[in-house]
């Protein structure tokens, strides 16, 4: 039995397999050429593309170096106090520092309400809550406090809002606050609003006796002093503003009289005339006989003008008003200067006019005829002086002072604090450095794919092992490769070059940055310094940026001609040079879709190949097949007869 073989199950004893295995193979080889070719194509494309990317991205870094928005433009602003006020700023500010003292921030209307019962309700009516022109009505039909509050965020359309606060187990109070700033923005109740604010404790009616002063306006002639007397003493505790508008307008010299007050004029004798014959007096004696020269005084500027009388009768200066012509409104917060009782104007200038107007004292707190009770802030204007100019503003951003420039207000300040406004040079240095890296990056692979000097990837110290295993693989993959070798060559002239903007330019290379090839080092020659990488002197690049950053700007990118294009520079020069190379249809994908073509034929050509094998394979199978089965037919035909043989004999 064990004499018996199937043809293409058992194993053959004629070794038809090997047999077989040896013609497949020589059958395989135009396949194992395509699939070699196949894998070559795909390495090559998997390069093109690599380069495409990395070269793309150093395009756009170029781009980005000399567009509209490059980074030269970008700037900062840094305030000498952070924690009082802040500046924004955008590429249309001015580089610039100025002066800022906050004397008071905005603040809006923040009414607490006396302790109320916990379980106390709110009774049923009609109520009407106002910010400035803005108002909220709507129909309550009782309940709790904490429901009231609930309903009125509801419909409080952003304009208010509304918070339940427990005090003890059994107590709670209620806080109501605009959420719009300034005063014009004043929290007002109405209809069963009003009721319910004041038997809560929100606001109480204001039974204060008003103080005034006696007229309204004033002018003050030069070299005159005037007393305005207020209607009763307006006291520190009450928290009273005296508010006016001043302007000071210039007077021609000698119309204040001062020829009179400045020396004598000569006194005439007298004359008699008769029949056409006059006769002159003789001069008194000891008179004067020639006109004395009048004198002219000297001119006084003094803008400090303006003080209050205290209720003792002490006379306590108000800062200087400024010297314009268009009125300029002041806010004097009485309460920083005691009881007083009158304003004192003492102008002392000799050819200045003062015009007040709109001379007002009020209670900042009084909103109409009524008066928070428990206030946590009171709505008011932001004030501050800009260069000593003193600005009002509904906000505490403030974007329309100085343009490009947004403030932001958080507290009071003691003194004048500065808010400077620069390049970023931060963000400049990043964008150039990471030009650098990926002009580094596409130099590299450049080298690879053109050199086949393993010392080319060992000097590469930031490529992972994965990147190394790749970079092998592909080493010396497209050497003599002329595209490459004119990009390289492209990519270093560019780089090495000198751009000038105009005469007063002082930057015009890169190595005046502290980018350079450095291909010298110490007394030797460095070969991984030949390869066009540039090196950057962190401590020059800064010191320039620092200095001449309008310069560098120009250096990557400026206007020669005139037409508002940029036409020229290190950026233009890169992204001009790299555009034919990237862009759609350019010469990278031009590459990369021909090898995709090739791929596809190859792997075409593979599955046919793969086809007639497979096909070769089964008709040698079958050929050795029966070739087998008639061996196997004699072999069995002999051993018959020869057993037939050795019957006979037997």
């Amino acid at each position: 039995m064990s004499d018996i073989s199937i043809p293409g199950v058992t194993a053959s004893k004629y070794k038809t397999d090997e047999l077989i295995q040896g013609l497949m193979k020589a059958e395989r080889i135009p396949r194992d050429r395509a699939e070699s070719e196949l894998k070559k194509y795909k390495q090559e494309q998997s390069a093109w593309r690599q380069l495409n990317q990395l070269t793309t991205v150093l395009r756009d870094a170029s781009k980005t170096l000399y567009s509209y928005n490059n980074p030269f433009s970008e700037k900062i602003a840094a305030s000498t106090n952070e924690r009082a006020l802040t500046a924004t700023v955008t590429r249309e500010a001015k580089e610039q520092s100025f002066r800022v003292l906050v004397s008071q921030i905005a603040q809006t209307d923040s009414f607490l309400s006396n302790e109320i019962d916990s379980k106390g309700t709110v009774p049923q009516g009609e109520y009407t809550f106002s910010v400035g022109d803005k108002s909220v009505t709507f129909s309550w039909k009782g309940g709790s406090y904490k429901d009231f509050s609930e309903a009125l965020n509801r419909r409080s359309s952003g304009i208010l809002r509304a918070s339940f606060i427990q005090i003890t187990p059994k107590t709670s109070s209620m806080l109501i606050e605009s959420l719009k700033p300034g005063e014009k923005n004043r929290l007002t109740f109405s209809g069963d609003a009003r009721n319910f604010a004041i038997e809560a404790g929100f606001i109480t009616p204001n039974d204060t006796a008003p103080v005034s002063p006696e007229k309204e306006a004033h002018t003050a002639p030069p070299l005159s002093s005037e007393r305005i007397d207020f209607s009763g003493n307006a006291r520190a505790k009450d928290g009273l503003v005296l508010t006016f508008s001043v302007s000071v307008h210039p007077v021609p010299s000698g119309s204040t009289g001062e020829n009179a007050a400045s020396g004598l004029e000569p006194v005439k004798a007298g004359s008699v005339t008769y029949a056409n014959i006059t006769i002159e007096n003789a001069h008194s004696e000891g008179a004067p006989t020639d006109a004395q020269p009048v004198l002219k005084p000297q001119p006084v500027t003094d803008m400090s003008v303006l003080s209050l009388r205290s209720s003792k009768g002490v006379q306590i200066p108000l800062p200087a008003v400024r010297d314009s012509e268009e009125p300029v409104e002041m806010s004097i917060p009485l309460s920083e200067y005691g009881d007083v009782d009158a304003l004192l104007v003492n102008n002392k200038n000799t050819e200045k006019e003062l015009r007040i107007s709109g001379l007002k004292i009020s209670d900042p707190r009084a909103a109409g005829d009524v008066i928070p009770v428990n206030p946590v802030s009171i709505a008011q204007d932001a004030v501050l002086k800009y260069e000593g100019i003193t600005i009002r503003r509904p906000t505490n951003t403030i974007d329309d002072l100085v343009p490009g420039v947004t403030l932001q207000l958080f507290e009071p300040t003691d003194k004048n604090e500065t808010i400077s406004v620069k390049p970023d040079t931060d963000l400049a240095k990043e964008a150039i450095i990471t030009l650098v890296a990926h002009y580094n990056r596409v130099m590299a692979e450049l080298n690879i794919l053109t050199q086949n000097k393993p010392e080319v990837i060992s000097e590469i110290q930031y490529f992972t092992e994965d990147e190394t295993k790749t970079a092998e693989e592909r080493l010396g993959m497209m050497l003599g490769d002329s595209t490459l070798t004119g990009l390289k060559n492209a990519l270093q002239r560019i780089t090495s070059s000198g751009y000038r903007a105009n005469d007063t330019t002082t930057i015009t290379i890169l190595s005046q940055l502290g980018i350079s090839t450095r291909s010298t080092a110490g007394s030797g020659v460095d070969s991984s310094k030949l390869r066009g990488y540039l090196e950057i002197d962190e401590k020059k690049l800064d010191e320039a940026l620092k200095t001449k950053i309008e310069d560098i700007k120009l250096l990557f990118g400026f206007d020669s001609d005139g037409d508002l294009v940029v036409d020229s520079g290190i950026a233009q020069a890169l992204d001009k040079n790299l555009t034919p190379y990237v862009q759609t249809g350019g010469i990278f994908p031009n590459r990369t879709s021909g090898l995709g073509t090739k791929i596809t034929a190859s792997e075409k050509k593979i599955a046919q190949l793969d086809t007639q094998l497979e096909r070769k394979e089964a008709e040698l199978k079958s050929q050795y097949g029966q070739m087998e089965g008639t061996l196997n037919s004699l072999q069995n035909q002999s051993n018959s007869i020869s057993n037939f043989s050795k019957q006979n004999s037997n």
